[in-house]
Order: C-alpha cells, then sequence, then structure tokens
C-alpha cells in the first residue's frame, strides 16, 4: 500500500469525490456499510490517503459508480500504488517537503521566484549545506547539515533526466546575488554555477533588479509546477518558516501565479542576467 501524497493520489480522489457526492451519502455512511473509518474514506478524497485494494473496491460498489466509473477508477488506484518517483533520504524529509519532491519529480515545467535566496534546484552543495547549519532544527532537525548537499543534488537530477528535462524558469532578486551564503569563495562558485546552469536549453534564469521596485506579494520563495496532462492543475508550493506548504484554495493560487507573471514583467532577459551575475561575482566575490 502506497504512503504520503502523491499526484496519482489526489487525481483519484477527484475521480471519487463527484461520484460519492452524487449518491448524496455521508462519508461516514460509507464507512459504516464498508465496515472502514471514516477517515479511510475521507483521506481517499480528499487525495491524502490509498486505502487498500478490497476498501477502495467495495467504496465504489457502495457509492454506485458506473462500469466506466469502476474502470477509471482501478486504473487510478493502480496508478496510485506505485510510487514512481524515487526520493534520496526520503524517510527522513518532512512529509510536506516530500510532496513537494514528488510531485517536483513529476512536473514537465517548473516556475520559481526567490527573494532572498539562490532557488533550490540551482544551489551547489556547499550554499544548501551553510543554509542547512543555520536552519536544521527548526525544519528537518539535527545531522541533515551532513545529507543537505546530497539531497541537493539528488534533486537537480531532474534538469538532466533523459527523458524530458524538467523545464525551469527561475526568477531570482537581486539581493540573492549580494547574500553571501557560506563566504566570498563559496559564493563565486554558486554565481559560476548559475551562469553555466543558465546556458542549458531548458533552463531560463532572470534575475530581478533592484531597480524593479516592488513587485507581486512579498512571502517566501514561490514555486509552479505544471504537469505534462493538459487537464492537471498546477501545484503551487510557498515557503515560510516552517518550511514549505502546498497552496489548495483557487483563490490563493490564482494571486501567487499573478505574483509569478508580475514579477516575470520586470525581471532582467536571460542576457542581460548574465551579465549581472558576471559582474556581482567579480566586483563583489573576486
Amino acid at each position: 500500500m502506497a504512503v504520503g501524497t502523491t499526484r496519482a493520489k489526489r487525481k483519484l480522489g477527484r475521480h471519487v469525490r463527484p461520484i460519492l457526492e452524487r449518491t448524496g451519502l455521508k462519508t461516514t455512511e460509507v464507512a459504516k456499510l464498508v465496515k472502514t473509518s471514516r477517515d479511510t474514506v475521507d483521506r481517499l478524497v480528499s487525495g491524502a490517503h490509498l486505502p487498500r485494494y478490497p476498501t477502495f473496491l467495495a467504496i465504489m460498489m457502495i457509492i454506485k459508480a458506473t462500469p466506466e466509473e469502476f474502470a477509471e477508477g482501478i486504473a487510478l488506484w493502480e496508478r496510485a500504488d506505485k510510487d514512481a518517483v524515487v526520493i534520496e533520504h526520503a524517510a527522513t524529509l518532512p512529509p510536506n517537503y516530500l510532496r513537494f519532491r514528488m510531485d517536483e519529480g513529476e512536473a514537465a515545467g517548473e516556475r520559481t521566484l526567490d527573494q532572498q535566496l539562490i532557488p533550490g534546484l540551482l544551489q551547489l552543495g556547499g550554499y544548501a549545506e551553510a543554509l542547512c547549519h543555520r536552519a536544521q532544527a527548526m525544519t528537518f532537525g539535527t545531522g541533515w547539515t551532513e545529507k543537505a548537499a546530497n539531497e541537493r543534488l539528488s534533486r537537480q537530477e531532474l534538469l538532466s533526466r533523459e527523458s524530458e528535462p524538467l523545464q525551469l524558469h527561475a526568477l531570482i532578486d537581486e539581493a540573492a546575488l549580494h547574500r553571501a551564503v557560506g563566504g566570498r569563495d563559496l559564493m563565486a562558485e554558486q554565481l559560476t554555477h548559475l551562469l553555466c546552469v543558465g546556458e542549458q536549453n531548458n533552463v531560463t534564469l532572470r534575475v530581478l533588479p533592484f531597480g524593479a521596485g516592488a513587485y507581486g506579494a512579498h512571502f517566501g520563495a514561490l514555486t509552479l509546477l505544471d504537469y505534462p496532462e493538459p487537464d492537471e492543475p498546477l501545484s503551487v508550493y510557498i515557503e515560510g518558516h516552517d518550511g514549505v506548504r502546498a497552496v489548495e484554495d483557487e483563490r490563493a493560487v490564482g494571486v501567487l501565479t499573478a505574483a509569478w507573471d508580475d514579477a516575470a514583467q520586470l525581471a532582467l532577459s536571460p542576457e542581460r542576467t548574465a551579465k549581472l551575475i558576471r559582474e556581482v561575482r567579480d566586483t563583489r566575490y573576486a
């Protein structure tokens, strides 16, 4: 039985929900008829949990799914039962961050907006270690600093995977270039790394210069994940003091998507971005 929250489980939940609503039954009533817990039914519908196969079949029978709905539901259950995304150090990751990593692993495109730091997909191992040295107790717990570099490197394999590498469009505030995480030498290496990665065909790197002034709403790092299926809604994640979390509210998703679009209007072109990164590296960290 698969655990955690994956995109496939959420899709299965969206499939089951209207069938359940059509019957007029409450989840407590379904649970009683199936002889399972209400929590099992609620979490199936919300996409947070995949019940055992016999339980799932019983639920579909109780809510009187049509043969077509039954067949599609079984296909979705089988897909959700297979975690295709392999996450290194998964057992040590906070649940919200693990969900993000699993969604990111299935995404075709990623748009990011970082107002203070270099985005995770572009961080050197030393940069990640320097960040975790300060914040590990609040997010990942003690002992994470030693694993941070490997976790970042594993995540960055998405940009070079053989089958359809992730398309990244990263917006980075100029402030992140001047924040000397890990010291001058490390930042010089980090900015050189940005220049190299920015030359990849699947990576678009753009800086929001100080002269752009205010843009959008101010929050932690923002990530928008787009999927290959045209009917699959994008996933939105923001990062705060308590780590990364998914944004489920449709209105909030609209606001944050508009914030990214607003920032993109003000960002420098990739060519001017590369020039600015070189200038900061060669003057501030030389």
